[in-house]
This record gives C-alpha cells, sequence and structure tokens, in this order.
C-alpha cells in the first residue's frame, strides 16, 4: 500500500444519491470510440499502472458513467474516481488470480465476506459460484452503486452492510487520498462520527452467519484493527479457509499475520497488491 496525504472527506462526497442509478443497465453502453480505447488499452500498456488512471480519464471525457460487463457481472463505472474501476475498465485480469483462489471452494450454502467491497469487484463473482456474501463498505456512495451492480447482474445473494469494521463499537469519520473513492479509511473519533464502527463478529451475528467460509478485506490500513481481533476469537466454522489481504508495502499487516500463523494458514502466493492465505483442512 502506497501512503498518500489524506484529507477529511466533506459530507457532500459520502451521499449516496447518485441520479444515473434511477436509470436501467445498458443505457451507458460505450460508444464506438470509447469502445476501441478501451480494446486498446486492454491489449497494451495502457492497462497499467498510472497510465490506466489517464487513459480512463480520456475515455470519460467522452461520457461517463459506462455500462460495462467482466467477469460475466455488470457494472456501472465512472461516478466518480475509482482505481477499482479503471482496473474493471481496461485491465483484462484485473485482481483475477486473487477472485479465482477465492472463489474456488464455493458453492451454495458457503459464505464469502468482502470487507471494502467497494462497487463489488470481488462480491459480484463471488455471488455468481451461488455462495452468500457479506459485503461490507464504509463509504454511503459506494454502499448504493453496489447494490445497483448487484440488480443489474440479477443478483440478489449478496448482504450488504454498510458500516466500518473495528476492534470495537463506535462512530468515526471518512478520510480519501487522492480524491480517489478506492482509497478511503475510517479514522475513529471519540467525541462522535458519521460512520458507525463495529465489530466484525458483532456485524456476522446481527446478520445470522454461522460459517465463513473465503474472507478478502481491503481498508486501507485498518486491516490490524477489523481482522486481527475477529480471528483471535473466531472458532471452528467461522474461521475462514481462505483469505486475500491487501499487504501495507511489501508485508502483511502484523497482527493479521501473528493470527495467520496462530491458526496454521500458509502462504498460497503474492500478486503486486494482495497475500493470498490457505488454511489446511
Amino acid at each position: 500500500m502506497v501512503e498518500f496525504a489524506a484529507r477529511a472527506m466533506a459530507a457532500h462526497e459520502q451521499r449516496p444519491e447518485d441520479d444515473s442509478l434511477s436509470d436501467a443497465f445498458g443505457t451507458y453502453r460505450p460508444n464506438m470510440l470509447q469502445r476501441a480505447l478501451i480494446g486498446l488499452a486492454r491489449a497494451t500498456p495502457l492497462h497499467r499502472g498510472r497510465l490506466r488512471h489517464i487513459t480512463s480519464q480520456w475515455i470519460y471525457r467522452m461520457g461517463r458513467p459506462l455500462d460495462i460487463e467482466r467477469l460475466g457481472c455488470n457494472f456501472r463505472v465512472g461516478n466518480r474516481d475509482n482505481l477499482i474501476e479503471y482496473g474493471l475498465l481496461l485491465n483484462p485480469g484485473y485482481n483475477q488470480s486473487e477472485i479465482e483462489f477465492l472463489s474456488a471452494p464455493l458453492g451454495p450454502g458457503s459464505v464469502a465476506l468482502d470487507i471494502g467491497s467497494n462497487i463489488g469487484l470481488y462480491t459480484l463473482p463471488l455471488a455468481k459460484t451461488g455462495a452468500r456474501v457479506i459485503a461490507i463498505d464504509a463509504n454511503p456512495v459506494m454502499a448504493a452503486q453496489l447494490r445497483f451492480n448487484l440488480r443489474a447482474s440479477g443478483m440478489s445473494d449478496a448482504d450488504v452492510a454498510n458500516v466500518a469494521v473495528g476492534d470495537s463499537d463506535g462512530m468515526g469519520n471518512l478520510e480519501i487520498r487522492r480524491d480517489d473513492v478506492a482509497m478511503v479509511n475510517v479514522v475513529a473519533d471519540e467525541a462522535g462520527g458519521a460512520i458507525p464502527i463495529r465489530r466484525l463478529d458483532s456485524v456476522l451475528a446481527e446478520m445470522g452467519v454461522t460459517r465463513v467460509d473465503v474472507l478478502k478485506i481491503d481498508i486501507e490500513g485498518f486491516e490490524d484493527k477489523a481482522l486481527a481481533p475477529y480471528l483471535a476469537q473466531a472458532q471452528g466454522d467461522m474461521i475462514p479457509r481462505r483469505i486475500v489481504i491487501e499487504r501495507a508495502g511489501p508485508q502483511d499487516y502484523p497482527a493479521c499475520f501473528e493470527q495467520f500463523e496462530r491458526l496454521g494458514f500458509t502462504l498460497h502466493g503474492r500478486t503486486r497488491n494482495n497475500s493470498m492465505y490457505v488454511r489446511p483442512e
């Protein structure tokens, strides 16, 4: 995870109202020139790194939002600057190895957690397996867009929780970096805040979850407060079999890694930004 200066997220940036979400999927299909640029980017280095951001902005200048299909799911992208959406739009293999890793053991009756779900890069393909997916995101705008993408994909097997996850219940506020809604984190505020912070075990108990098969977490540095306390007390079927976690730079978050070791997880592999862990049967 690269560090960038953060600022408080303004109240208007957290309002879920978005006029385009009332329009049917397919209303904003890419035009001919946009389709040509998307195809060019997917076949060249234009879909990588900083070039991906620049190319996406060129495409959006011709009209946004855009309705696209990826991994057999429907996504509306382009309403806001969002690095997850740039990847969905232009990178044909974006996070695909992580998604396939988590999807492999899933099916009807299994449960997947997507903590820091954004617009559903993981939630939608995991729900396609028939598993129940619990999607958690602290940003009300992202939760609203995720619900739209689920409806657009004909999916009702996902529960969306618009809360932050931490080591204790409380309230907090959102910070954003680089004006990018994929780089948002919560900061606890003892004096009160706009965003509820909940322990993960409490969220799952309220939803009647009795097993967790796989888990993905990407919450911009809050991982040790959100996941490590959960793993420290989880037992039996509530301990995931597979985990994908964003890395803190070249290393994993220390408190999470300590719990992985204690529970017998082994490293399956690493991608540019994430680590994949598996727990022996």
